[in-house]
């Protein structure tokens, strides 16, 4: 009896370790088949992850490639945008802009559907200098820029293409900022003396900038036999020896600008010398100043014609001083003594 009772447990006892032992075999295997899971779907998300990475870093490359930086390298002066957008009607935008090599002149013209055209303004400027003359021919405005930066290194407010590499534009400054500009190179405004461009004042800059449409044809040419329906149009003159408006623009509208502020006065009302005198004593004895204190008499005109510094009596003597955009005029009473 007992010997048959051995038998059952025996055969129990052996099931129970066999299924212990299976038990823990899948145990075992169970981490090391989510761990090789795991590390399987870590490097696939690795990959992705990586691979978009990638795809982004190149979109990113390509936008920046393709996008212009805010820096002189944007501009490139060479490349006509849009070739061919101006085909057409010679007075598609109603104005034309000549320019007047011969005489460094630009005329602005409002232009009528029946051919006829009337001026509306007139500039002075700076052409291409001898060995960079600005190209003649008929041209067509386009692309537009607050600051350029220009092949000399220089800088350049209110641009405006029209052939190329051939702008209207400010005079030069050192800097992107109103203030700094060549003052050498503005006072030869109404003269030859750019790379190519056509140099303006920074008001005339700003008014082709503005005011001019994309597609306004411009004629570029030489005509010594008249200066332009306006003639000659006059050009400030920059003093470079007064600090508080040295490489302003006179007609700059930035509040910056002192130039509207600055203002010159002309004394004494009534000067006497005595008989034998000179242009000199009465030179000296003269005072002429701004707002701030500078003598600027080496600038003033002073019209002694009538004086005669030999005779006792009173003469009139006229004096005027262009300065800038400051204008001053005044008639002072010289009179000789005895």
């Amino acid at each position: 009896m007992k010997r048959k009772r051995i038998i059952p447990i025996c055969i129990t006892l052996l099931l129970i370790f066999v299924m212990v032992l299976t038990g823990c075999r899948k145990k075992n295997e169970e981490p090391v088949t989510s761990q090789t899971e795991t590390t399987t779907e870590k490097k696939q998300q690795e990959t992705t992850t990586k691979k978009s990475q990638e795809t982004t870093a190149e979109a990113t490359t390509a936008d920046s490639a393709t996008a212009e930086p805010a820096t002189e390298e944007a501009i490139d002066w060479t490349q006509e945008k849009d070739p061919g957008y101006y085909a057409g009607d010679t007075y598609f935008t109603g104005y034309s802009i000549w320019v007047n090599l011969a005489y460094c002149t630009v005329t602005v013209y409002e232009c009528y559907s029946d051919g006829g055209q009337y001026p509306i303004r007139s500039m002075a400027c700076s052409c291409g200098r001898a060995g960079q003359e600005t190209p003649e021919g008929v041209f067509y405005t386009s692309d537009k820029y607050d600051w350029g930066y220009m092949a000399d290194g220089s800088w350049a407010s209110y641009v405006t293409r029209f052939n190329g590499d051939i702008l209207f534009h400010s005079v030069p400054s050192w800097e992107p900022d109103s203030g700094n500009i060549e003052i050498g190179e503005y006072n030869k405004l109404g003269g030859p003396a750019s790379l190519g461009c056509i140099r303006l004042c920074v008001a005339d800059a700003a008014w082709i900038y503005y005011n001019m449409p994309w597609g306004t044809q411009v004629v570029v040419y030489t005509d010594y036999s008249s200066a332009g329906p306006w003639g000659i149009p006059g050009a400030y003159k920059v003093p470079d020896d007064i600090p508080q408006v040295r490489q302003w623009d006179p007609t700059d509208p930035d509040p910056r600008n002192p130039w509207p502020y600055y203002t010159i006065s002309i004394g004494p009302d009534n000067v006497s010398l005595p008989a034998g005198s000179s242009f000199e004593s009465l030179y000296n004895a003269l005072s002429i100043t701004d707002n701030y204190g500078n003598s600027v008499k080496h600038y003033a005109y002073i019209n002694t014609d009538a004086v005669d510094f030999s005779t006792p009596g009173s003469y009139d003597v006229y004096i005027n001083i262009y300065l800038g955009s400051s204008y001053a005029e005044k008639y002072i009473s010289v009179t000789i003594t005895e």
